[in-house]
């Protein structure tokens, strides 16, 4: 090492392990989905929520929705709930037929909605498929630059 460091991990490695991070990453998001689906369908509260307040973002506005289960409020936002179902369409102080899992009350969706979300699933299924493909693809150059260190030694 006289001058320089040693590289610790290769950009390959490094692909790697990101890959690994985004399979692992959809593949987990996916079935929390699923299991808020599973929780709600198996025995649901239907309560009514409402819009408390509502934030811009870069992709539209994103809703906060507060309810009440028991003696309990919980908070939910546009980011777990599908508001676009609702007319006319979500705005501050209007309410939300919710469906909650009694085992779970912190678990909501939009009344009559399907959980996981139509959309989310093969998303997330798609995402950790190109996670696989990365991951091949990285985990390849890591075993050919690794054949090629090897063989600058012999």
């Amino acid at each position: 090492m006289a001058g320089r460091m040693r590289r610790v991990f290769s950009p390959a490695t490094i692909g790697v392990l990101v890959a690994l991070l985004v399979v692992a990453g959809c593949l987990s998001a996916a079935a929390r989905e699923w299991r808020a689906g599973d929780l709600i369908d198996a025995s649901p509260l239907r309560v009514t929520g409402r819009i408390t307040s509502a934030a811009p973002r870069d992709s539209g506005t994103e809703f906060y929705v507060n309810y009440r289960v028991g003696r309990r409020s919980y908070r939910t936002d546009t980011t777990t709930l599908s508001l676009e179902r609702l007319s006319p369409s979500p705005s501050v102080g209007a309410a939300v037929p919710l469906e909650v899992a009694a085992a779970d009350p912190s678990v909501a969706r939009v009344r009559g909605a399907s959980s996981p979300d139509e959309s989310l699933p093969p998303a997330f299924l798609f995402g950790a498929g190109c996670g696989v493909v990365w991951l091949a693809t990285a985990f390849r150059a890591a075993v050919r630059k690794r054949g090629q260190r090897r063989g600058k030694k012999g």
